[in-house]
C-alpha cells in the first residue's frame, strides 16, 4: 500500500485561526501527512530561507500557500517530490510561475464564482462611494459639518470607466454596469468573447485620458509593477477617481500620494497595498477623497465558505493526477505529465482515493 501524501501548509496570519486551519483539518482527515509551515508574525512576509529548502520541502507532494507566503526557483529545486501548489485565492505573484512550468509542477488557484463576483460587486460599490462622496457625507453628519451649498455628488450614469487588465473580474464589472448608462474602456488582451466584448479595447494612455473612473485589474508581475506611476496619473482628468482591489505594487502610492495631494485627480480608492498591513505612519492615511480598505473589502461570507472547498478539490485532483479545477498554468500540463511519471515509482507516494 502507498504511503500517504504529504501536503505542507504555509502559515498566514490572517487566516490561521479560522479557514486555513479548517483546511488543516479537513486534510489530515482525509489520512493525509501534514506539515504545518513556520508561524507567521502578524504584518509579515514569509520568505522561506533556502538553506532550509530540502528540511522543509523534499518529502512534501503539494504545497498549500498563500500571497504572504514567496517561494522562489532555489526553493522549487530542492522539493524533488512536488507535484503540485495550491494557492486558496485567485493572486500566485509571490511564487516564481514561470520555474514552476519549467519543472513540471502545476499551480492552482482559487477564482471560484464567489470571489470573483464579490470583487465584481464590491469594485461597483466603491466607484459608486467615490462618485457620491460617500466617505465625505458620513463625515459631515459624525461632526456636525455644516453641509456645502453646492452637492459634491456625481451620477454614475453618462461617464467613462476605464478597466485597466481583462479577466474574471473585469468581466463581472463589465456585466454589472450593464443598464447604467455607461462607456466602458478596457486596456489588455480581451480574453474571448464575452462581456469584454461589449467594451471598447483601447491603449492604456488613451483609457487613462478618457475615464471618469481608472480600475484596477492587472496582476502584478515585474512587466505591471507599477503601471500606474506619476506619468499615467498625469495623464487623467483632475476629476477623474482612480480604484485599485488588484494588488498594491500596481500602484506607485508615492506618485498616487503626490497626485492626489496636490489635486491632479479628484479622489481614490484601495484595497491593495505595496506593503500591507498600510504602515500606520502612511502619508496615505492622512489625505481627503481617499477611501482605504484592509486587503478584504470583496471577501463576503459566501467568498469565504468557496474558499476551502476550492482548495481541497484543487489538492485531491492534484495528487489523482487530475488537472485542478482552477489551473494557473495549465500550459505546463505536458512537463506535468512527465514529471508525474517520473515520480510515481515503487518508492514515491502514490495518489489518493477520490
Amino acid at each position: 500500500m502507498p504511503a500517504p501524501a504529504t501536503v505542507f501548509v504555509a502559515s498566514d496570519y490572517r487566516h490561521d485561526a479560522s479557514w486555513l486551519g479548517q483546511v488543516v483539518g479537513d486534510l489530515r482527515a482525509r489520512g493525509l501527512q501534514v506539515i504545518d509551515g513556520p508561524r507567521q508574525a502578524p504584518g509579515t512576509v514569509t520568505h522561506f530561507d533556502p538553506a532550509q529548502g530540502e528540511r522543509l520541502f523534499a518529502g512534501v507532494d503539494v504545497i498549500v500557500m498563500t500571497t504572504r507566503s514567496v517561494l522562489s526557483r532555489d526553493l522549487l529545486d530542492t522539493a524533488t517530490r512536488l507535484r503540485g501548489i495550491v494557492f486558496p485565492t485567485i493572486g500566485t505573484e509571490s511564487l516564481d510561475l514561470a520555474a514552476a512550468s519549467a519543472l513540471g509542477v502545476i499551480v492552482a488557484h482559487g477564482p471560484t464564482p464567489e470571489n470573483f463576483l464579490s470583487m465584481a460587486e464590491s469594485t461597483v460599490m466603491l466607484m459608486l462611494a467615490l462618485m457620491y462622496r460617500l466617505h465625505a457625507s458620513e463625515q459631515a453628519l459624525r461632526r456636525s459639518l455644516t453641509a456645502p451649498a453646492q452637492p459634491q455628488a456625481q451620477m454614475l450614469r453618462g461617464k467613462t470607466i476605464g478597466l485597466v487588465g481583462p479577466g474574471r473580474i473585469a468581466s463581472a464589472v463589465i456585466e454589472r454596469l450593464q443598464g447604467w448608462g455607461v462607456d466602458i474602456l478596457v486596456s489588455g488582451r480581451p480574453q474571448g468573447q464575452g462581456p469584454q466584448a461589449m467594451a471598447q479595447q483601447v491603449p492604456l494612455p488613451e483609457l487613462l485620458a478618457r475615464s471618469d473612473i481608472v480600475s484596477i485589474h492587472a496582476t502584478l508581475t515585474p512587466e505591471t509593477r507599477h503601471l500606474i506611476g506619476a506619468a499615467e496619473l498625469a495623464c487623467m482628468k483632475p476629476s477623474a477617481f482612480l480604484v485599485n482591489t488588484a494588488r498594491g505594487g500596481i500602484v506607485d502610492e508615492e506618485a498616487l500620494h503626490q497626485a492626489l495631494a496636490q489635486g491632479r485627480i479628484a479622489g481614490a480608492a484601495l484595497d491593495t497595498f505595496e506593503v500591507e498591513p498600510l504602515p500606520a505612519g502612511s502619508p496615505l492615511r492622512a489625505l481627503e477623497h481617499l477611501i482605504l480598505t484592509p486587503h478584504s473589502v470583496g471577501h463576503t461570507r459566501e467568498t469565504l465558505a468557496s474558499v476551502p472547498l476550492a482548495l481541497m478539490e484543487n489538492v485531491e485532483r492534484i495528487l489523482r493526477g487530475e488537472l485542478p479545477l482552477y489551473c494557473r498554468n495549465p500550459q505546463a500540463e505536458p512537463a506535468w505529465r512527465q514529471r508525474l511519471a517520473h515520480l510515481l515509482g515503487p518508492d514515491a507516494a502514490g495518489p489518493i482515493s477520490p
